[in-house]
């Protein structure tokens, strides 16, 4: 459908009197933009959570935080991943949302690894094949997820809120502050 048809569309609806319909329309647009944005910034949440809970232990043992990375930074991304599929948005279809879903994630992860190593610690090794590794699974945990637990993602969808958005937004503003006091000793 192109962009033409769509203005007619609406312009048919305002004529013929279906406010209810543009306003359902205007609300599904309003879900999916505030989705979208509690979606990066529970990803961005994750990402930062995942290399402020890593960073240490592996500064002191790279063993010890490849330990962590393989256990405990799984759940933080499942349960995450979880709560953004479990939420209402403009996306009818599950696996839609979980596309949408993995290239916010990949996205994200990608620009906060060059930006974090490559810009910010001046490292030269920013991706190695497990980073990539690390992509293709934030991908395939959200597939697996929508695939998985469908009946139970679908049966009860959560309304976003802008106060779970406010919310994500200070506890991101904590990792930040946490991981520079850390990256400061």
């Amino acid at each position: 459908m192109n962009t033409e048809s769509l203005t007619a569309e609406k312009a048919d609806m305002f004529e013929e009197g279906n406010i209810e319909a543009i306003t359902r329309m205007m609300q599904n647009r309003k879900k999916n933009q505030l989705w979208l944005a509690v979606t990066s910034l529970m990803v961005f949440c994750l990402y930062w959570l995942s290399n402020v809970v890593l960073w240490v232990p592996w500064s002191h043992s790279p063993q010890l935080g490849i330990i962590l990375m393989l256990t405990v930074n799984p759940v933080f991304w499942g349960i995450g991943i979880y709560v953004c599929l479990a939420c209402e948005s403009g996306v009818g279809n599950l696996m839609k949302k979980a596309l949408l879903l993995a290239l916010i994630a990949v996205g994200i992860s990608l620009l906060s690894d060059y930006l974090f190593f490559a810009v910010y610690m001046k490292s030269k090794d920013v991706w190695h094949i497990t980073t990539f590794y690390g992509y293709a699974w934030l991908a395939v945990l959200a597939f697996g997820e929508a695939l998985l637990l469908k009946k139970k993602l679908m049966a009860k969808q959560y309304p976003v809120t802008k106060r779970l958005f406010l919310v994500l937004g200070v506890f991101l503003l904590v990792l930040l502050l946490s991981l520079s006091y850390l990256l400061a000793e």
